[in-house]
């Protein structure tokens, strides 16, 4: 698919960005958004996130973040890639973190795999995290962000709201998902992450 999907935007100003879109590209970026939804009751004070590592329409890898101080999904998306994710795009629900938590920043990780481009949905509001699109970029990989944007950040108003200031969000599941996760063909779908609240504590 190389039909134009329509143009991102900017992950923090919601303005148009010059660049445009594939459906291709739309298509993993759902795939990760579904990814991210499978962490709802686990992940947190940590954000809910995907990632797919694809060339073309074929998916390389995918992952998600499933508990706070585990490998984040970019981390765990290319594990499941192996060799494959060098010169690969990358797919991720959340800019990239740039700085060391409790597990190393994926910038590190993309850049050590040799993937080609990165495509995030929203920046990361962090301020001990941001900077990763600018690191990717600064070490030649390229980096396109604001693909469904206002999608990604729905999917963690609580994250978003703690790092504005405002007090944390509250939210009852309902356990259903909204995002479709896209596949290749014989490939098997991914495991959902337990049902269960996690009592960790700790920063991304």
């Amino acid at each position: 698919m190389d039909a134009d999907a329509g143009h991102g935007i900017n992950a923090m100003t919601d303005t148009p960005l010059p660049y445009s879109f594939t459906m291709e590209d739309e298509v993993h970026m759902r795939h990760a958004l579904g990814l991210a939804e499978l962490g709802l009751n686990t992940t947190d004070p940590n954000p809910r996130v995907g990632c797919v590592l694809a060339r073309g329409a074929e998916v390389l890898g995918e992952g998600w973040h499933e508990r706070a101080g585990g490998p984040h999904a970019e981390v765990r998306a290319l594990q499941d890639a192996g060799e494959a994710a060098r010169g690969a795009t990358a797919y991720v629900t959340l800019e990239p973190c740039a700085a060391h938590g409790r597990t190393p920043p994926c910038v590190g990780a993309l850049l050590a795999a040799g993937v080609g481009r990165v495509v995030f949905a929203a920046a990361d509001p962090n301020p001990r995290m941001v900077g990763g699109g600018e690191a990717l970029r600064a070490a030649g990989v390229l980096v396109q962000s604001g693909l469904l944007a206002v999608e990604a950040r729905a999917l963690n108003p609580g994250f978003y709201k703690r790092h504005a200031g405002g007090l944390p969000w509250v939210q009852a599941s309902t356990g259903a998902s909204r995002w479709p996760v896209a596949r290749a063909a014989g490939s098997p779908r991914p495991r959902r992450a337990p049902t269960r609240s996690s009592g960790a504590r700790a920063a991304r």
